[in-house]
């Protein structure tokens, strides 16, 4: 389950640099969640100052690629056993679209 979540936010991150957008992604085993935000997210006060609007445009563009994230920037993304690297892969793929989508707005 670590190596799966590490895998998984390592590629948003990898994703969202490719992309040229600014996130940070916070993760401990089982969660991730990405934030819209130039600098470090430790607490709810930085998340609040996350860009809300382009997590609403990353999170419609994922949908349309077939990954369902959580609606709300607030809530986490839960990797599991079942999701297989191919899984991970696939919602890393989708995401580096998504990122491109955030970054031309």
């Amino acid at each position: 389950l670590a190596a799966s979540t590490e895998a998984l936010a390592d590629g948003l991150r990898q994703a969202a640099a490719e992309a040229g957008v600014p996130v940070q992604v916070q993760s401990l085993t089982g969660l991730v969640t990405p934030f819209f935000s130039q600098g470090p997210v430790s607490d709810y006060e930085a998340a609040k100052r996350s860009d809300l609007d382009a997590y609403a445009v990353f999170a419609r563009a994922l949908l349309e690629r077939g990954v369902y994230p959580p609606a709300s920037q607030f809530e986490a993304w839960f990797p599991s056993l079942a999701h297989t690297p191919e899984d991970i892969g696939l919602t890393i793929d989708a995401a580096l679209d998504a990122f491109k989508r955030v970054a031309a707005r």
